[in-house]
């Protein structure tokens, strides 16, 4: 008597639920009449399973099911005949089982010895579809009997063996998941290894036969059990413009034939973001597909993103061993966040918003903060050293070395600008090939790369003034908070232009004292609420339509654009604006003036 299929040797079975796992056993060899089977744990049998009589399914000749086997093991399993024919399975296990599909970041190329020491309970199904207990490197590409893992080639079948050992990279993430996985649920862990180093999306095409897709199939197959979900990590080599274009889609179609085929329609999946890579170039394509990963989630339920951009390398794509814990604990928070359908535990951390706070304080990093904000953080964010990873890019696509630090306050990275953006400037973290980003929350979840967000709150911003009629210096020993509105010839005045909208007139008030004084008229289509911006490095006052109405007397440099506000409704039509400087022999060089809409009045 022999067992045929059903269970092998080492294997996990799938849990359902409190119901425990199910197989099948085909049994050869043997009168089936009269079967027992008795399942052991150490030297005691299970409760209900002493001598558990089996009875043949009816459509299957030799086929018989068995039922709830409780999660745990390792267990033995004896069959038994009327005639005291015995075979046994020395070992198995009921817990859960997770498919481990992508390229060389999924199949592990991080430097060996790994820091991950295997456990008992972690077991892998190999490429050559037998059972071992998981140790790295999982995936061993010769030991598969489809040409598809080897070129194109049948290898020798115990060719993996002897590579195995002289090994000198393969660390990856699956060990690691399975360990965490075991600590969190306290189940027997199984990985089903089926990553091809290299491989694209169109390689992994349900459509392609004899090819990755078919061989991840065929293994799952094999078992003759359901999975818990899949751990993917896969989009390197679709960064070309052509596989980034069609990437979402093609994910779109991987995940659901996966479930189709499975006949599991919500099976979890939860994939990696891509991490650094270091190339020349600007990095375009990388960011385009990080950015599509992480809104996979948005398009595909029960589907997670997990970032990994703050992960060190072992070389200039692939995550180092050391830090295959951290990535395989992040792979298991999520995991086991879809298992419970996100009642437990708070998701992945996800971009929220993206708003600027333009502030009135004077101290010079408070002239300007965009709040990047995320959800799903939980112990607040945190930075190894100084917070970083952030981009300013202005509507040209031009890099703006704006930010001058980073603060975090609970959910939200606080960047402290230089000066208020321009209107259509947008943020972005983990631009580029190589970005320097650390922001991690409580749970050492890292934030996602993404792409140029658009600064919500910016709306209405307008231009810096640039034209304005310049008098002459009115010499006076009055401070400019003293004055009032002056009394102007127009004829004096000579209308200039300040392409940059720094109103500077530095060289000629060299010597002199006094003020100077500017003057120009503004035009409303209609009643509007405005936030007057100003920015000065010395005295500085402002009138509108004759009646005072801002002044700072203790302006002093350096000159900062938009570092103060003041709030006015004014109807439709020509407004005069007067600015008025005291230029103190000189110390003083000018000023920036701009207005944000801030709602149109009816």
């Amino acid at each position: 008597m022999r067992i045929i299929s059903g269970l092998s040797e080492g294997q996990v079975l799938q849990r359902r639920g409190a119901a425990g796992a199910r197989l099948v056993l085909n049994i050869a060899d043997a009168d089936v009449s009269g079967l027992k089977a008795t399942i052991f744990r150490g030297g005691r049998a299970l409760s209900g399973w002493r001598n558990r009589k089996l009875r043949p399914m009816q459509k299957e000749p030799g086929a018989f099911a068995l039922t709830d086997i409780p999660a745990g093991g390792p267990y033995r399993l004896r069959v038994e005949t009327a005639a005291g024919e015995v075979c046994e399975i020395k070992k198995f296990y009921v817990g859960d089982v997770w498919i481990l599909g992508g390229q060389s970041n999924m199949e592990g190329s991080g430097r060996l010895p790994g820091v991950v020491r295997p456990h008992p309970l972690v077991r892998s199904f190999s490429l050559r579809r037998e059972w071992r207990q998981a140790s790295d490197p999982l995936h061993v590409q010769v030991e598969s009997p489809d040409v598809c893992h080897n070129d194109g080639y049948q290898i020798p079948r115990d060719l993996g063996e002897l590579l195995r050992p002289r090994a000198s990279s393969g660390a990856g993430p699956g060990i690691s998941f399975g360990c965490e996985m075991l600590e969190q649920s306290g189940v027997p862990q199984g990985l089903i290894c089926v990553s091809r180093g290299g491989s694209s999306l169109a390689q992994w095409s349900p459509q392609e036969p004899a090819q990755l897709y078919a061989s991840m199939m065929e293994s799952v197959r094999t078992t003759g059990q359901p999975v818990a979900g899949v751990l993917w990590y896969q989009g390197e080599s679709d960064t070309s413009a052509e596989s980034a274009a069609a990437y979402t889609e093609n994910m779109k179609t991987l995940v659901s034939t996966v479930r189709r085929d499975l006949g599991q329609s919500q099976l979890p999946w939860v994939m990696v973001q891509l991490a650094r890579v270091f190339r020349i170039g600007t990095g375009e394509p990388w960011n385009r597909v990080q950015e599509q990963q992480r809104l996979l989630p948005e398009l595909i339920p029960n589907l997670e993103t997990v970032a990994a951009i703050d992960l060190s390398l072992d070389d200039e794509i692939h995550i180092g061993a050391v830090e295959m814990p951290r990535l395989g604990a992040r792979l298991a928070r999520a995991a086991q966040n879809l298992l419970a359908k996100n009642k437990k535990t708070a998701r992945v951390p996800r971009l929220c918003a993206v708003t600027w706070e333009r502030s009135a304080g004077k101290k010079p990093d408070e002239k300007c903060l965009v709040e990047v904000s995320f959800d799903s953080v939980v112990g607040g964010l945190r930075a190894d050293g100084e917070p970083s990873g952030f981009s300013l890019i202005d509507p040209s696509g031009v890099e703006l070395p704006w930010i001058f630090k980073i603060t975090l306050r609970e959910n939200t990275a606080r960047l402290h600008l230089m000066r208020l953006p321009p209107p259509g400037s947008m943020i972005a973290y983990g631009r580029g090939y190589g970005p320097r980003c650390n922001l991690t929350d409580g749970r050492d979840l890292a934030m996602p790369v993404f792409a140029s967000q658009p600064i919500g709150g910016n709306e209405g911003l307008r231009p810096f003034v640039t034209t304005w009629r310049v008098y002459p210096p009115v010499e006076t020993s009055a401070f400019i908070d003293e004055v009032k509105k002056p009394d102007l010839e127009p004829g004096d005045a000579q209308t200039k232009t300040y392409p940059d909208g720094f109103i500077n007139e530095h060289k000629s008030w060299q010597g002199k004292s006094g003020h100077a004084f500017f003057e120009t008229t503004v035009e409303l289509d209609q009643t509007r609420t405005i936030e007057l911006l100003m920015g000065y490095d010395g005295p500085f006052r402002l009138w509108i339509n004759g009646r005072a109405f801002f002044c700072n007397a203790a302006g002093a440099n350096p000159c900062l654009p938009d570092e103060s506000g003041k709030r006015i409704t004014l109807p439709a039509g020509r407004h005069e604006f007067l600015a008025g400087m005291d230029i103190a022999y000189g110390r003083t060089w000018g000023f920036f003036l701009r207005w944000r809409d801030v709602k149109a009045a009816s």
